[in-house]
């Protein structure tokens, strides 16, 4: 999917409120209101997040990521945009049922625009964060290879 084909009415079409959404070619729909606090996030965030992101900034991996990237309504963790990849880090507060179903809402809706949705725990990136960057990165690779194929 390319962004130019997610418009307001595709998304209406899949279930999600486009309303007050910033739509343009060059990123993807976000809402604009989030932008003050990821730049909150970014200068706080989980001990994970940090561990991660100092992995996945190192950039000679391959690919190249944002840090709580504004897309839709959520604020993604970890953006990838050359794949097309999210990834969120998952702690204790994911454990509940109600928060297992806004999961499930928020990874369908990255689905519907194209996003594959990579989830990891907080522990495991906690016990080996260069070990989570390397499995980021070749589902990132494998992703790749699927678009050129």
């Amino acid at each position: 999917m390319q962004i130019e084909d997610i418009t307001p009415e595709y998304l209406r079409q899949e279930g999600i409120e486009p309303d007050g959404l910033m739509f343009s070619k060059n990123h993807l729909p976000y809402n604009p209101r989030l932008k003050d606090f990821s730049r909150q996030l970014r200068q706080g965030g989980i001990m994970a997040e940090a561990l991660l992101w100092k992995q996945l900034k190192a950039r000679q991996i391959g690919f190249q990521f944002n840090r709580q990237k504004p897309i839709l309504n959520y604020i993604a963790d970890f953006y990838c945009k050359e794949v097309g990849v999210v990834v969120e880090i998952d702690g204790s507060s994911h454990d509940t049922p109600e928060a297992q179903l806004k999961d499930k809402e928020r990874d369908r809706q990255m689905r519907v625009i194209g996003l594959e949705i990579i989830r990891v725990s907080d522990r495991d990136v906690l016990r080996d964060a260069v070990r989570v960057a390397e499995f980021i990165m070749e589902e990132c690779e494998k992703r790749r290879v699927r678009a050129v194929e």
